[in-house]
């Protein structure tokens, strides 16, 4: 007998056994279903559930049940140095020129969203989990922020269908490094989820990218923790450094209880309203510079280069001064480099040569940049040949021998200069 025969055989048995076979079928579906249906972590008993120490409700969805905490503040709430109304009513249009992305012409922090997650991991990957995706948003006479906790991996697409829907409202994302983590993180999951979302279409204000070009060199780093206390002047209380979230959140998992996990809320809270403030202290200073603080002067010199790069030179140069007034000395060749170059594409020469004159005094001179300045201003300025000659005479002999090419481009100027001192002997 062939394989066919015995199949057949077997077939007809099973159809002729009392409805067996569609029994069989049956609790084959059933099983499978089982086995695809989420399932929690642990089976653990609830100690502190998270329900008892924040206040909150469960959601339920076709997808299953969530979490979630709810706060509002009022407007004339003081974060840092600005009330959030005070915030909402900066003009935002810097924004396009900052990102260099015409989409925020648009931007109104009233369609925007601000974005912070907490997650099982730090490095990200399609491991990690977003277990909190806590949002804030302007609505009304207040700012609210909504927190979509994971009480169990079971919860993940409950939370994810939320999310998208808030998602929906709004046209702009306000985060802190999310082009990079959150928002591949949550694609990821909305991925591994079978769920369509429009999170990475939409333009995301990342504010990481603009504070690291204004304050960099300003502070031991540009870390949100790190601007928030130091920029802001922001102090949070009884907090959870954010490398012990994901542990802590493993520990809940096991345990159910939340008396360490319970405190991620209020950091989640914390994250988010720093989001809108250094959003603001963004915009209030590009805005009206005289606002920054005097950092070692590296707030007004970045400012200064962001303006210059945008074209507003009537910014740029006192920005500038105040900060060649405030910076260290380390600091001051720069300043006074693009000070210098500010002053003479903008036909003030006089000044932009009294400060090259300033910088050939300097103790430790970082490059020949004065010397081939003052060489251009004496030759084209003053048509003064041999005084150009002499300038360039002087940087040859502070040249170093590990840039050839800066030295052929000097030795081509003293040979020109020299035709040219000849020529107008002839004359």
């Amino acid at each position: 007998m062939d394989l066919r025969e015995r199949l057949r055989q077997l077939t007809s048995i099973t159809k002729t056994s009392s409805g067996l076979g569609q029994e069989s079928e049956r609790s084959l579906r059933e099983r499978l279903e089982r086995l695809l249906r989420p399932r929690k972590a642990t089976s653990r008993k609830e100690l502190f559930p998270i329900e008892d120490l924040v206040k909150g409700e469960i959601l339920s969805n076709p997808w299953g049940e969530t979490f979630q905490a709810r706060q509002s503040f009022p407007l004339y709430l003081k974060y840092g140095e600005m009330t959030l109304s005070e915030i909402l009513s900066i003009p935002t249009y810097p924004a396009h020129l900052l990102l260099k992305d015409d989409r925020f012409k648009e931007l109104d922090f009233r369609k925007a969203l601000f974005l912070d997650t907490e997650t099982t991991g730090l490095s990200g990957g399609t491991g990690t989990f977003a277990f909190m995706i806590g949002v804030g948003y302007f609505q009304g006479n207040e700012f609210v922020i909504q927190q979509l906790f994971m009480r169990d991996y079971s919860e993940e697409k409950a939370s994810l269908s939320i999310f998208r829907e808030i998602l929906e409202s709004y046209q702009f994302l306000v985060t802190f490094n999310g082009r990079l983590y959150d928002i591949p993180l949550l694609e990821t999951r909305f991925i591994l989820s079978r769920m369509v979302s429009r999170i990475r279409e939409m333009p995301n204000l990342d504010l990481l990218y603009p504070a690291r070009r204004i304050w960099k060199g300003a502070y031991e780093n540009c870390r949100l923790i790190t601007l928030e206390s130091r920029l802001l002047g922001i102090e949070r209380e009884d907090d959870v450094p954010s490398e012990w979230i994901p542990s802590l959140y493993f520990e809940y998992l096991k345990t159910g209880d939340a008396r360490k996990i319970y405190r991620v809320f209020y950091h989640n809270q914390m994250d988010i309203l720093t989001l809108v403030a250094l959003a603001g202290r963004i915009h209030l200073i590009y805005h009206n510079p005289y606002a920054a603080q005097p950092r070692k002067g590296v707030e007004h010199f970045s400012l200064g280069r962001l303006f210059w790069d945008h074209g507003e030179r009537e910014k740029a140069i006192p920005c500038f001064e105040i900060a060649l007034k405030q910076c260290e000395d380390e600091l001051a060749w720069e300043v006074m480099r693009w000070l210098s170059m500010a002053l003479k594409k903008t036909g003030q020469i006089e000044k932009a040569q009294a400060i090259w004159e300033e910088m050939l005094t300097w103790p430790y001179p970082k490059d020949l940049f004065p010397y081939i300045e003052l060489a251009k201003y004496y030759e084209h300025r003053c048509k003064d040949v041999e005084r150009a000659i002499l300038y360039v005479d002087q940087a040859l002999r502070l040249a170093s021998g590990d840039r050839p090419r800066e030295v052929e481009l000097l030795l081509r100027r003293r040979e020109r200069l020299n035709q040219k001192k000849e020529e107008d002997g002839f004359r």
